[in-house]
């Protein structure tokens, strides 16, 4: 009997009734949905078209990355970097750099900072694909699938995955599966003339001559090989390519400090924001190995300058930690956001300062740069609608500063004391400027069952989320329960 009681409380304890839960959510909802995740849809797809475009990002995670763009506030800042791109792009299209075309189509589809157009994408698009860019091809078959600038075609779509099949592009290989069951034999055959006629005018494409070149221009561009890199991107070599690190060629130039390669890779038409795998740009990596003159570089060309690591460090802080300067002052000058912080809430002049980087604490403590302003969801109703927002403010004196939009304001000290007020005009004007103008009015009315029992509803989530998590031992309680009871009436 001893036993029994013992083996059931250790199934129990071992039990992980979270787990479950987690299992059915995961369950009912086993993929976000595709358009929320690519960019230039705006709309859902039907679930073949949805698999197809899910395939070919698990099996091209550059695209992933790309679809992803960087984390940053999409500010004045943000929209001078996507005109600037955009510019450089167009200057490099017509050079002939086959990347530029694929960097401008993928910024006028996805629309960031700069408006959206989709026939112009489309055309880019083309124009890359037609030189066996395999990326583009893909892209396209998406216009096609989504119907985006032309009308709906899985027989386009499928000859273009069709074509880099091909040459062994395994997204495009398991795309094409399974598309293929959703077209009839007579479009097959459709698919098969059209997939021809594109291969036919594209140049001869040899899939491992063209990885091969790939890493041909990695390690050029890491070498510091100018003319290595420039016959290379004559070529129409992709440099959007990554190698096992998630690093494009300027990242990898950016690295080593051959100034003369980024400066070569900018004027091709290559993405000046792209992140490796630990979610650095050439410009966190010019600001962590001291490379002033590429942080320069990259900074005229309008790089995104708050970008964050997957540890949440900007460059900012990596130049102060590192003791960079002359990198510091020239990231401060370039509007960068002083302060930030990272994942643990360290900001750049803590982090100089914990290094007795005095020089650069004081650059950081009267430095022009920009004060921390985001947007916070404080509540939210059952439907997911906003209820209110609030604005956090970090002044240079350590304190923070939490507004709502009725101006009830919550300040905070360095030592955790706080006092509440009603924010004045004057200072809504200096501290936030205009964003206070772009949140959304706070809700007028609530559901009039809450607004009738408000605390019927709270009392009953709260029951059901204690039962919810302890259900189990509740029901060993009972079972033992009942045991006992059961042994002892057979003892009488």
């Amino acid at each position: 009997m001893t036993r029994w009681i013992v083996t059931l409380l250790a199934i129990v304890c071992t039990f992980d009734p979270s787990g479950i839960a987690k299992a059915a959510v995961e369950a009912k909802n086993p993929h976000r949905p595709v358009h929320r995740s690519v960019p230039y849809l705006d709309t859902a797809v039907s679930p073949a078209v949805a698999a197809v475009i899910r395939v070919v990002r698990k099996y091209e995670p550059r695209m992933v990355r790309e679809d992803a763009g960087q984390v940053v506030a999409l500010d004045n800042r943000y929209a001078r970097a996507a005109a600037k791109a955009v510019t450089r792009y167009e200057r490099a299209a017509d050079q002939g750099y086959v990347m530029a075309h694929y960097n401008l189509a993928r910024i006028l589809a996805d629309g960031r900072g700069v408006a959206r157009n989709y026939d112009r994408a489309l055309a880019s698009f083309t124009i890359a694909a037609g030189q066996g860019n395999v990326p583009a091809m893909l892209r396209l078959a998406e216009f096609y699938l989504a119907g985006l600038s032309v009308p709906k075609n899985r027989v386009v779509a499928q000859a273009y995955y069709y074509v880099a099949a091909s040459i062994q592009n395994q997204a495009a290989v398991r795309a094409h599966g399974l598309l293929a069951p959703h077209l009839s034999q007579d479009q097959l055959e459709q698919v098969r003339r059209h997939a021809r006629a594109l291969r036919d005018a594209m140049p001869p494409i040899d899939l491992m001559l063209q990885q091969g070149r790939e890493r041909d221009l990695l390690k050029a561009a890491a070498q510091g090989n100018p003319d290595r890199v420039e016959a290379l991107l004559q070529d129409g070599v992709d440099a959007n390519a990554i190698n096992a690190l998630g690093r494009t060629a300027i990242i990898t130039a950016a690295w080593r400090g051959h100034v003369h390669i980024v400066r070569s890779l900018l004027d091709a038409g290559v993405e000046i924001d792209a992140a490796d795998n630990e979610g650095r740009t050439a410009l966190s990596w010019a600001a962590i190995n001291g490379f002033p003159k590429i942080v320069d570089l990259l900074l005229e060309e309008a790089a995104l300058v708050d970008v964050r690591d997957d540890k949440g460090l900007t460059p900012l802080i990596r130049a102060a930690w590192n003791g960079h300067e002359d990198i510091v002052a020239a990231l401060i000058a370039g509007d960068a956001d002083i302060m930030a912080a990272d994942d643990r809430g360290v900001t750049a002049l803590q982090r100089a300062e914990a290094v007795n980087e005095q020089r650069i604490a004081e650059l950081l403590r009267t430095g022009p740069g920009r004060r921390s302003r985001e947007a916070i969801v404080l509540l939210a109703d059952d439907n997911g609608t906003v209820g209110a927002l609030a604005l956090l403010n970090q002044q240079p004196d350590g304190r923070e500063i939490m507004l709502n939009k009725v101006n009830e304001m919550l300040r905070v000290d360095q030592t955790g004391r706080f006092a509440t007020g009603t924010a004045s005009k004057a200072f809504l004007a200096a501290a936030f400027g205009d964003l206070l103008q772009d949140l959304p009015a706070a809700p007028q009315q609530v559901s009039k069952r809450r607004a009738t029992h408000p605390g019927n509803d709270e009392h009953a989530s709260g029951l059901m989320a204690f039962l919810a998590r302890f259900w189990p031992y509740f029901l060993l309680l009972l079972v033992v329960s009942g045991l006992l009871l059961f042994f002892r009436i057979r003892r009488r």
